[in-house]
C-alpha cells in the first residue's frame, strides 16, 4: 500500500512533459490565425494585382485605336501570372456623361412638367433600350471619342490553403473590381439621340 502511494505521489508531481497538452491546446488557434493571415495576405495581392490591371486597361483605353479584345487579353494575362487557374471575366461599357451612371434617364421634353414619362415626352436613352430606366450597364463596348468607359472584372480562383474546412467558408474566393475613365477627345462625341413616347 505504501509503495502504491508512493508511486502516486512521483507520478503527481512529475512535471515532465507538461507542456506538450499546452502547446497542443494552442496549436489549433495558432495555425488557424497564421493559415488566416496567409490567405488574407495572398487574397489582398490578388486584389491589388487585379486592380493594377484595371487601371492599365483604362489608360489604354483612352487611346484612339485601341482594340477592347487586347485589353481585355492583357487584362487576363496579367491576373494569370499570380493565379494560372483563375476564371476571369471582364465586361466593359460606355455613357455618355459621367451623371448618367447609375441615374434615372433624363427626361429631354415634359409636355406637362410632371417629371413622369407620358405621352408625347423624350428621354436620353443611354443604354438604348427603348425604354426609360436606371442607367446602370450603358452601352456594351468601350464606345467613342470622350465618352466614358466602365470595367468591371470578376476573378474566381480557389483558395491556397485548406483553411476553409475549419471556418465553413467556401474553398474558391471571388473578388471583384471595377475602374472608370473618360476617352480622349480625339474627336466630336456623339451624342445619344432622345427617343420619344408615343
Amino acid at each position: 500500500m505504501r509503495m502504491r502511494l508512493s508511486l502516486h505521489h512521483r507520478l503527481a508531481a512529475d512535471q515532465r512533459g507538461a507542456s506538450v497538452p499546452e502547446f497542443a491546446m494552442i496549436l489549433m488557434p495558432l495555425c488557424l490565425i497564421l493559415f488566416g493571415g496567409l490567405e488574407m495576405g495572398y487574397q489582398i495581392y490578388v486584389r491589388s494585382v487585379t486592380l493594377g490591371a484595371l487601371e492599365r486597361a483604362s489608360r489604354l483605353s483612352t487611346i484612339q485605336t485601341v482594340n477592347s479584345t487586347a485589353v481585355e487579353a492583357d487584362i487576363e494575362a496579367t491576373i494569370k501570372r499570380i493565379v494560372p487557374s483563375a476564371t476571369i471575366s471582364t465586361s466593359k461599357s460606355s455613357f455618355y456623361q459621367y451623371s448618367n451612371i447609375n441615374a434615372m434617364e433624363r427626361l429631354t421634353k415634359d409636355v406637362n412638367n410632371n417629371g413622369t414619362l407620358d405621352s408625347g415626352d423624350c428621354w436620353e436613352d443611354v443604354d438604348n433600350n427603348g425604354s426609360r430606366n436606371v442607367a446602370t450597364t450603358g452601352l456594351n463596348g468601350i464606345g467613342g471619342a470622350d465618352d466614358i468607359v466602365r470595367y468591371n472584372t470578376v476573378v474566381t480562383y480557389n483558395r491556397i490553403l485548406p483553411l476553409y474546412r475549419f471556418i465553413g467558408i467556401g474553398n474558391t474566393a471571388t473578388l471583384t473590381a471595377s475602374t472608370m475613365m473618360r476617352r480622349q477627345p480625339y474627336e466630336v462625341q456623339t451624342i445619344p439621340t432622345p427617343k420619344c413616347k408615343v
